[in-house]
């Protein structure tokens, strides 16, 4: 325990079966824990909805700004709306919309949380034995919890009973990390068969967020006996229940504590790049507003104080005019509502609702689909999904994408191809990237293997050798017997639970795919396992050659990311004890017996030969070890494994400690090599990729050779490309990447000091980065690839805290390049590799995409991470913002949707701040003609109208269905997506260029129609217009200029924004100026009077004049701007100018 701050805290759970007292009393001691197991995922409750929302809402910026302008709307001494705040009528309905949204997810939160929290268990009385149902949230911490076939784990349980003769039980955990095979899961071995009841007390971890860990002792009330408990003892929430009929379990973590809980956190907040250039341009409009109304206060300040002004009662009544000082405050504020509409007040909702649209129209691309079949005839389909629409625009500007291999290049489907068994190699034929590898290096290509009609078909293997089936029908073979060790091995090192398949067939359950393809590669040459009963001892069954054959599995030492091996020790048929280890060549090379009669040096020369072969062929390569392990040797080592599956604390440590403790002096029996084929389409995406000036970084647990080779095969890399080299821990690694005259990188172990490996590491980049730009400088065509391993990464992390130097020369070096490939990298590297990429380049968009849970850290890393529907589960899909079936869907996700949605985004944003600057300015102009008295000739409502129900359709429809350029263009030419990453659609200089036009609009609206109003009677029988009728006209021609303005950006026309343009001008604009002109008071009473336009309608419509100063100003703001568009899109056109001419006859 530690004394903290007055309190103590504890180290470990402790809980009492049957008595909650005593429980809770334990529970007090640790930090926040909790015996409710209710689970709340919905943000609000009834009382709080309100505050809470609006608490939310007001955390942006414009809401607040809004909020502000309605209180000084409400100022007498500055209102110019009568102390009536007119701008709420347009805030309050954009409040509630947005409310109304939140309430909806939320609600949907809540019917979740009441299904799952009302669900039905079944508590067991722990005195009586008697079971009664409850629901979710009566379950507490010590109660004992019995679940029934299909049923949902109702919370963290720890297995102490089950209806299998054997303690075992088999779980779903599709809920936790999306894989639907069965997990096996058991009652400790001593802890079966007895019974358990109140007053046992169980001591554990305390509540952590680790899936796949779990420690702790259990304590039977009756004698004392203590058991030492695991993950294997472990059924956690979420999961369920299958193939039992029924366990019972202590439940030992309920509610916020439990594991699922714990792992619900919410993925990092990404913020898209359009939305952050969004927040810059509302603080400089804001600041270009004040420097506004500044100008207007300092104007009417001067006028104040000039006598002739002062005198002038006519103007001022009884009242006299402010000094000079009071009135350019006062102006300033005045002013400060005037220009009110300088930013817009629906930007937020309106650019939300259109990435809404954009990904929903998105998940509707055929072209995006994809389906899978499992071997039980279940179809499961795949649609892009969008989880977050926040991102959208972000798909347009990646300049950096960071790739998974297994599972993401490559379909994670493995086939057993190739095998090395005591220095000879077996297996016909080669790969795709064994063909492509040969044709590169003018080696002769072999034939396709030809499978005999008499050889097995056996799921996962396409393994032809005909001297490899001699062999196994002959026993009196010289190389019989290290063959049958070989496959034996693969036969007895796993954890694959085999189950009832279709037509009586036996199918293989395994946590990753590569396993499952060893064990049937076993089956395929005779040694097939069907049969495993896991009771006080493990017992495996094999069919070898036609014979059932049982084997005792006393320990199974797991595989892991850090131990990069697994081993099982079996008690034989014949009372021996076996050994079995399987593991990468460069872990199970060290624990071979290094004596040369053990391991012959012309064999282990020959095997590694046969490795580099197989990584030719791009194969994933595993070495098999053995070792006959003497009976006293074994019983001493089991008693230290033991006590390190007993211990609380570090357990998972004293383990591995233990295992290496009996994994060495092994003798190698052979190699194995699977194959991965690639994805469909994955060099074309690749290809189209770096095109379209995107850099792409392969990062792989694969050797560099492998990587490479891959690296080749999907066009990663090509002939043509200056190939560069980093690396340090396979200096003597055969690959293509030769004729440089640079020097190497030795292995860093080998340097005196970390000063020694620095400075070793700065002479590699500094002369590859020299080669890239003398090559590559002298040849601008030419493009360069970079090859990187694991442990040159760590050396450069390493050096980077005394040289930060280092990552500068590492990411300049980098940038240079058109393509990465890291080997024998790490989960946590893959993410530190991203995250030293985006601070090396902020300005950059990267993006992440993978298929597994180790790919987690690095999709949440980058600021668009994108998950594939894999065979290792959905832990990427539910971290990513996008999600997809295959990689090749990558290539139509950026460069279609991505490119679009940029520039619809782009143009949404730059279009709002321009016509609100159309709308405002004229008021500006008006001053000078009013001492800038505060005078304003708008109607009120129909100003706040204008963001919403006048302008707000037809850019909608553009920024969610506009195209410029077709898919089939986009896809075929990608060279046009390189405008998206050199910002050719949005940009400062881009906004204030639409500034500007908006600056030269405001002028043509205001002074067209005041030439017009002081030249001609606009009105048959003289009558000339009046204040408040050349406000209504001048705002009718902000709406129609914005409109047509518009117009010139959209390229897609099919009908659809022809409405949207109709409804804004004629029941929109046109239909509320008739019903509001025609004295019909439809506003509430002082709030929205429309006493101001009344009849103005039928004195102006009815004009020539009108209409013709209606086109004349239209045509004025408009031609100047066509005409730039079309002189700059003939003599400066952008790629994607020349993509639009190109969909056009396409």
């Amino acid at each position: 325990m530690a004394q903290q701050a007055g309190k103590v805290e504890v180290e470990l759970r402790t809980l009492v079966v049957g008595d909650v007292d005593a429980t809770k009393a334990n529970l007090k001691a640790e930090n926040n824990a909790t015996m409710d197991n209710t689970v709340v995922t919905a943000l609000y409750k009834w009382y709080n909805f309100v505050p809470l929302n609006l608490w939310k809402q007001f955390q942006r910026r414009q809401n607040c700004y809004f909020l502000l302008i309605s209180i000084m709307q409400m100022i007498e001494e500055i209102s110019i709306t009568n102390r009536q705040p007119t701008v709420l009528i347009s805030l309050i309905p954009l409040l509630c919309v947005t409310a109304i949204m939140d309430f909806q997810e939320d609600q949907n939160r809540k019917r979740a949380d009441r299904a799952e929290n009302e669900s039905i268990a079944h508590k067991v009385d722990p005195v009586a034995g008697g079971v009664s149902d409850v629901k979710w949230t009566d379950v507490t911490v010590g109660d004992i919890v019995e679940v029934r076939n299909r049923d949902l784990i109702p919370a963290d349980l720890i297995l102490i009973a089950s209806s299998d003769a054997n303690g075992l039980a088999y779980v779903m955990t599709a809920n936790l990390d999306g894989e639907t095979n069965l997990k096996l899961r058991q009652v400790s071995t001593d802890m079966n068969k007895r019974k358990f009841g109140k007053g046992c007390t169980l001591k554990c971890e305390l509540p952590n967020n680790h899936l796949n860990n779990f420690e702790g002792t259990f304590t039977d009330g009756a004698d004392q006996s203590s058991f030492p408990l695991s993950n294997q003892n472990m059924l956690l929430r979420g999961t369920q229940l299958r193939n039992t009929e029924f366990v019972r379990g202590v439940v030992t973590f309920v509610g916020r504590d439990t594991k699922i809980q714990m792992n619900a956190a919410k993925s990092p907040l990404k913020m898209s790049s359009l939305t952050k250039l969004g927040n810059f341009e509302t603080v400089a409009i804001f600041g270009a507003q004040c420097v506004f109304c500044l100008v207007c206060g300092i104007v009417a300040a001067s006028y104040a104080n000039q006598s002739a002004i002062q005198d002038n009662s006519w103007i001022w009544g009884v009242d006299k005019p402010e000094s000079g000082g009071s009135s350019l405050v006062l102006k300033f504020f005045t002013y400060m509502l005037i220009f009110t509409n300088f930013i817009p007040i629906a930007h937020v909702v309106q650019l939300d609702l259109a990435k809404l649209l954009q990904s929903i129209m998105m998940t509707k691309d055929l072209k995006c689909y994809h389906e899978i079949t499992d071997v039980y005839g279940n179809v499961s389909q795949f649609p892009l999904e969008a989880r977050s629409s926040e991102l959208n625009e972000e798909l347009g500007m990646v300049e950096y994408v960071f790739s998974d291999k297994t599972g993401t290049l490559t379909c994670n489907v493995m086939e057993f191809r190739k095998c090395s068994i005591a220095g000879v190699s077996y297996g016909q034929g080669t790969t795709e990237i064994g063909r492509a590898f040969r044709f590169r290096n003018n080696l002769p290509i072999p034939a396709e293997s030809v499978r005999s009609p008499d050889d097995p078909k056996t799921p996962n293997v396409n393994f032809v050798d005909p001297e490899m089936s001699a062999i196994l029908a002959d026993k009196s073979h010289p190389r019989a017997q290290r063959t049958h060790e070989f496959f034996l091995s693969l036969a007895l090192n796993h954890e694959v639970m085999p189950e009832d398949g279709p037509d009586g067939q036996v199918i293989l359950s395994a946590s990753n795919p590569d396993e499952a393809a060893l064990v049937y590669a076993a089956k395929h040459c005779g040694r097939a396992f069907f049969k495993r009963v896991r009771a006080k001892q493990e017992e495996v069954t094999l069919n070898i050659e036609g014979e059932d054959v049982a084997f005792t599995i006393l320990h199974n030492l797991e595989f892991s990311s850090e131990r990069k091996r697994s081993s099982v020790i079996v008690r034989m048929a014949d009372g021996s004890l076996m050994l079995f280890t399987k593991g990468a060549d460069n872990v199970i090379l060290d624990l071979l017996d290094k004596d040369p009669a053990v391991n012959d040096p012309a064999m282990l020369e020959a095997t590694k030969a046969h490795l580099d072969e197989y990584v030719n062929d791009g194969l994933r390569t595993l070495l098999v070890a053995q070792a006959v392990l003497p009976e006293a040797r074994y019983r001493a080592w089991a008693e230290g494994m033991h006590a390190a599956d007993i211990v609380l604390e570090n357990r998972q440590q004293a383990r591995e400690q233990a295992m290496a403790g009996i994994e060495k002096d092994l003798v190698l029996v052979g190699a194995t090599a699977i194959e991965d084929k690639l994805q469909d389409g994955v060099g074309d995406a690749i290809s189209s990729l770096r095109k379209g000036g995107v850099k792409v970084w392969m990062l792989t647990g694969d050797k560099v050779g492998t990587a490479v080779n891959i690296g080749f095969s999907c066009e990663l890399v090509t002939k043509e490309m200056l190939n560069l080299r980093f690396v340090a821990g396979e200096a003597g690694q055969p690959s293509e990447l030769k004729g440089l005259n640079l020097p190497g990188l030795n292995d860093l172990s080998s340097y005196e000091s970390a000063s020694a490996t620095s400075q070793a590491i700065k002479r590699q980049l500094t002369a590859l980065l020299s080669e890239v730009k003398s090559v590559c400088g002298a040849d601008p065509s030419r493009e360069a690839c970079l090859v990187v391993d694991t442990e040159a990464l760590t050396g450069l992390e390493a050096g980077m805290q005394a040289d930060r130097e280092l990552g500068g020369l590492f990411i300049t070096l980098s940038g240079l390049v058109k393509s990465v490939i890291c080997a024998r990298v790490s989960p946590k590297q893959k993410a530190r590799i991203v995250k030293m990429v985006r601070e090396a380049a902020p300005e950059t968009v990267t993006l992440s995409i993978g298929d597994g849970a180790n790919d987690v850290p690095m999709i949440q890393t980058a600021h668009i991470g994108i998950g594939i529907y894999g065979l290792e589960g959905r832990q990427a899909v539910n971290a990513s913002d996008y999600a997809i079936g295959q990689f090749r869907f990558l290539k139509s996700l950026l460069l279609v949707h991505g490119r679009w949605n940029h520039r619809r985004c782009a143009i949404l944003t730059n279009y709002l701040f321009y016509k609100n600057a159309v709308l405002v300015l004229p008021n500006f102009f008006l001053g000078f003609y009013c001492i800038m008295s505060g005078s304003f000739f708008y109607y009120d409502t129909f100003y706040q109208f204008f963001n919403t129900i006048f302008t707000s359709l037809p850019i909608l429809y553009l920024a969610s269905l506009d195209q410029d350029v077709s898919a089939q263009v986009a896809t075929a030419k990608p060279e046009i997506y390189r405008d998206g990453i050199e910002r050719v659609f949005i940009s400062n200089k881009i906004f204030w260029r639409w500034m500007a036009e908006g600056f030269y609009s405001s002028i043509i609206v205001f002074f067209v129609p005041l030439g017009a109003f002081s030249t001609f009677n606009l009105v048959a029988g003289g009558q000339v217009l009046g204040f408040w009728d050349l406000g209504m006209l001048i705002f009718f021609l902000d709406v129609v200029v914005v409109t047509v303005r518009l117009a010139l950006e959209i390229c897609y026309w099919t009908g659809i924004e022809i409405v949207c343009f109709a409804l804004s001008l004629v029941p929109g604009l046109w239909g509320m100026w008739f019903m509001f002109s025609a004295q019909v008071d439809l506003s509430l009473p002082g709030f929205l009077s429309s006493y101001r336009i009344y009849g103005t309608y039928e004195i102006m419509f009815g004009t020539g004049v009108f209409w013709l100063t209606v086109l004349l100003t239209t045509v004025t703001c408009t031609i100047p701007i066509f005409c730039f568009i079309g002189a700059k899109t003939i003599e400066f056109p952008t790629r994607s100018d020349i993509g639009r001419e190109m969909s056009k006859g396409w």
